[in-house]
């Protein structure tokens, strides 16, 4: 599989014996929305199936900037689900996660912790988007001075129209497949920048009623920050870029530092804007990618852990969240991480 990346990984294949459908949506509608994925169990037999991990390796070019063909490995991951057509479907799940990736990534980047959530009851709506910046006028950031104007015309140009397309699709999903929302926990996870517009959909859409926001790592946005949320909240951090001494301190002029300090500052003002319970916890070892599949696709070379991370901080990652979505707690705090905020 190359230099980069490792011939297989394990944790993709499923450990149910119950097959695992996706149905496929796309809607020329959208102008940021580009496919909705509805995966779940079924209750036919699992068979093996030729489903690919990633069969657009564009999309990555964003957040690997590196040549074409050091990618192609990822084309030939194959994930265990089985296209369907079908729109008589019997979703088996006690509840319903909504996904949202985050700038440059993709859906399948979280594939691990999809396939964990579907074996612990959940059926997923997996949403994903891509921004054409340059159409919309705004300089996508090529250095670390270029990230903080980046997310205020992110947050004020592209906020709304995704927040807007966002309401229309789950409305649509909603009247289409009831099934997915009526008397089932709603649960929105989102990584990276996903975050904040998943967060904004919660408090600007009533006609669904959210229970629970899962933060993996993300920039939080306007108009959120500001108002927060009146669910229960978990949040999840890197430690390389962030430290929570600097949530108090006046901002940096150092580039880097004031990436952290931003990020920091929007989680610490939405937790105090928001009115139910609230976990932050910094997880040790992790970067900004250990909130995806890359620290268990890459090989674990010493240089790759220090871009993606460690796997065992990424397993815990995947703990809590599963913790949190079973009992709406964490029941005990690994060693290796710190908790910031434990609010009921």
């Amino acid at each position: 599989m190359g230099i980069i990346f490792e011939k297989s990984v394990g944790q993709f294949r499923s450990n149910s014996a119950s097959k695992i459908n996706n149905k496929r949506i796309s809607n020329a509608d959208f102008a940021i929305l580009k496919r909705i994925d509805l995966t779940y169990m079924s209750e036919e037999a699992y068979t093996p199936t030729e489903y690919p991990y990633l069969d657009e390796l564009q999309s990555l070019k964003q957040i690997l900037p590196i040549p074409e063909f050091l990618l192609k490995p990822i084309g030939r991951y194959l994930l265990p689900y089985e296209m369907t057509d079908t729109d008589k479907i019997n979703f088996k799940g006690k509840k319903t996660v909504i996904y949202l990736h985050g700038v440059g990534g993709f859906t399948e980047e979280n594939s691990i912790l999809h396939r964990q959530l579907m074996e612990h009851g959940c059926d997923l709506i997996r949403i994903s988007y891509r921004v054409d910046y340059e159409k919309e006028g705004i300089n996508y950031p090529k250095k670390a001075e270029d990230m903080l104007p980046f997310i205020k015309e992110f947050e004020t140009k592209i906020g709304p129209i995704v927040n807007a397309e966002l309401i229309k699709l789950i409305s649509k999903l909603k009247a289409e497949y009831p099934e997915l929302f009526n008397n089932k926990e709603i649960i929105l996870i989102a990584h990276s920048i996903g975050a904040g517009i998943i967060a904004n959909l919660a408090a600007s859409y009533k006609t669904v009623e959210f229970d629970k926001f899962i933060n993996l790592d993300g920039t939080l946005l306007l108009p959120t920050t500001k108002n927060g949320l009146n669910i229960s909240e978990l949040h999840l951090s890197q430690d390389s870029m962030f430290q929570n001494t600097w949530i108090d301190e006046e901002d940096s002029k150092d580039p880097l530092k004031a990436i952290g300090q931003d990020y920091c500052k929007r989680i610490n003002t939405f937790i105090n804007n928001s009115s139910n319970k609230n976990i932050w916890i910094q997880i040790k070892a992790s970067t900004h990618f250990t909130f995806t599949d890359f620290p268990n696709i890459l090989k674990s070379y010493k240089i790759f852990k220090k871009v993606a991370g460690t796997r065992a901080a990424a397993k815990r990652i995947r703990d809590y969240i599963i913790e949190y979505i079973e009992y709406s707690d964490i029941l005990e705090i690994d060693t290796n991480d710190q908790l910031i905020i434990n609010r009921s």
